[in-house]
């Protein structure tokens, strides 16, 4: 985005030397003249008589910005209440362009909290970025591996009742129908190594994609992830199958992380390398649930297309498209069940 046009504080006449900068132009509204479209700044103010000093104050209006993205400059307005609006703001009408907020039916009433600034994919702009449920996922972890008896630092073995009751574990999915384990295993680890490595990431990843999805679509992409990763698994291993980790929901953070980079035009190289890294890891040892990480790989996929490309103002197709892929994880889990006893 080229800065906007600086305004001039020498003699009017070096102002029209040359044509005015450009500002940022959306790529979609109304023509020049036509109604919505406000002129771009340039040099139209009043001109000093002759070795006077210039008149006080900026040579030309200021460039105006979308009310919802401050950071975006823009020359449409909405046609009905005149606020500054962005591409993606910009609702078509009769005869221009609506904003969000005046481009619904007629009648439609609209909730305050709908006036917040919001994201680009549509979460709630200050309360994302305070990170809060990242953090309460990485509490819950700290807890369940305390409640593990801390496998590897406490020394002792690397399993206890808390972990036999709420790990992955095929044979007690299919037998007892214990299908809940699909989420709790990635709350649990089997080493201090295993939990700092899982937790770095979830720290690094969780706090990005939660300060642009907000706090339910992000805890959607976590369960997905979780739900998606331990059911391959589980399809794939059948009765013995049995691994703990937060990694299930880390890989989906990857490739979630990658489409929304790709959807909002932003370098994607890092997040494929350290892709890459990681599957190299998860390929290189036999002790680490392969299946699990490529499922949760998937699913993140899946549930980053539903948030990139599903516009964000449809909220209950975004949610039932993640819910309703997490039901079928589940209806997937009880068949496997139904075919192994």
């Amino acid at each position: 985005m080229t800065q906007p046009p600086s305004e001039s504080a020498g003699p009017a006449g070096d102002a029209g030397s040359g044509p005015p900068a450009a500002g940022w132009r959306p790529t979609i509204g109304p023509p020049g003249g036509h109604a919505g479209w406000t002129p771009p700044p340039g040099p139209g103010g009043p001109v000093p008589p002759t070795g006077g000093p210039p008149p006080p104050g900026p040579q030309s209006p200021s460039i105006p910005r979308c009310y919802r993205h401050p950071d975006r400059e823009t020359y449409v307005s909405c046609q009905r209440c005149n606020r500054p609006i962005c591409p993606d703001c910009m609702r078509p009408a009769a005869v221009g362009f609506h904003c969000p907020e005046e481009g619904r039916p007629e009648g439609g009433r609209i909730a305050p909290r709908e006036r917040e600034p919001r994201t680009t994919l549509g979460g709630r702009a200050q309360l994302a970025r305070q990170g809060l449920v990242t953090q309460i996922l990485i509490g819950l972890c700290v807890v369940a591996y305390i409640l593990q008896g801390a496998p590897g630092l406490a020394g002792g073995d690397t399993s206890n009742r808390f972990t036999d009751d709420f790990a992955m574990i095929g044979f007690r999915i299919a037998v007892d129908d214990q299908y809940y384990r699909l989420l709790t295993a990635a709350f649990l680890h089997a080493g201090v190594l295993h939990i700092l490595f899982n937790m770095y990431a979830l720290y690094l990843l969780g706090f990005q994609l939660e300060a642009i999805l907000g706090r339910a679509r992000y805890l959607g992409l976590f369960v997905a992830g979780a739900v998606g990763g331990n059911t391959l698994s589980y399809l794939l291993g059948g009765l013995s199958t049995a691994s703990v980790g937060a990694s299930t929901a880390i890989f989906a953070f990857f490739s979630a992380y990658y489409v929304i980079a790709r959807r909002l035009r932003v370098d994607s190289q890092q997040i494929l390398i350290v892709l890459g890294i990681n599957l190299l890891i998860t390929f290189s040892f036999s002790s680490i649930d392969k299946w699990g990480h490529l499922g949760g790989l998937a699913a993140g996929l899946i549930v980053g297309l539903i948030y990139a490309y599903v516009p964000p103002r449809r909220v209950w197709a975004q949610a039932g498209g993640v819910v309703g892929m997490i039901a079928l994880l589940f209806v997937a889990a009880a068949v496997k069940s139904s075919i192994l006893v």
